[in-house]
């Protein structure tokens, strides 16, 4: 079992390109003048949009945009920064991970939009901008720009289900504002013991998860990294 497991973490870290948009609309695919894309770079993570997790919008894409197809309307989308840089040659590496900003659009059936920022060109800027992060949101057709408002800080998949409270909803559908709840609100539970509370609060089976396995995968030292595949392969 564990064997497989290993397998599966080897085929995470290899992460081969999804460059497939992202449909986030429910129902049947329309065609592109129908809806809203939003193209944004590969380095920018989806925090939330309209203040509900969609782990979906991250789905790996290797080196290339992102492309999320939403229905038309208005979306307050809270991204983040992310990239992996090399140190020393490649002997070791550093995650920088911003706060977020929230990006705003209002767009019509067949428009595109694209989320950008003043990207750095090293880590040294990379760094100065973790508690800074600031872009705008581009009509690629209009010309019409929103600059970005200071977004919330950066919460992992593992510490929205680690970190008490409910547990957080996913979704594969996102609505406008102004249109009907994306989810109903979760009904009350009755307290359980904190163990079988965590072991209930599983990770969705998606790119995303994979995604944030490789995050903490990039975290761990050499010594963590030899310590957990001798763990996997026991």
């Amino acid at each position: 079992m564990r064997n497989l497991f290993v397998i599966a973490v080897a085929c995470m870290l290899a992460a081969c390109a999804q460059r497939e948009p992202v449909k986030l609309y429910s129902g049947a695919e329309q065609p592109t003048g129908q809806i809203l894309v939003v193209e944004m770079p590969y380095t920018l993570e989806v925090l939330n949009i309209n203040g509900n997790p969609v782990p979906e919008a991250n789905r790996m894409s290797g080196n290339q945009d992102r492309k999320l197809e939403l229905q038309p309307g208005e979306y307050r989308i809270n991204a983040y920064y992310e990239n992996v840089y090399d140190i020393n040659g490649g002997l070791s590496s550093e995650v920088v991970r911003t706060r977020s900003a929230t990006y705003t659009i209002n767009g019509k059936a067949g428009e595109v939009w694209r989320l950008d920022f003043d990207a750095p060109m090293n880590l040294k800027e990379a760094e100065a901008m973790k508690d800074d992060f600031a872009g705008w949101s581009l009509n690629k057709a209009t010309g019409e720009r929103y600059a970005t408002e200071p977004g919330p800080a950066y919460v992992s998949l593992v510490g929205q289900l680690m970190g008490g409270g409910s547990a957080p909803t996913y979704d594969t559908e996102v609505k406008p504002l102004g249109a009907a709840n994306q989810a109903p609100a979760a009904a009350p539970v009755a307290p359980v013991a904190s163990s079988q509370a965590t072991a209930a609060k599983t990770l969705p089976h998606n790119d995303a998860t994979l995604t944030t396995l490789q995050q903490l995968w990039l975290l761990l030292g050499p010594e963590s990294r030899d310590a957990f595949l001798e763990w996997a392969q026991q």
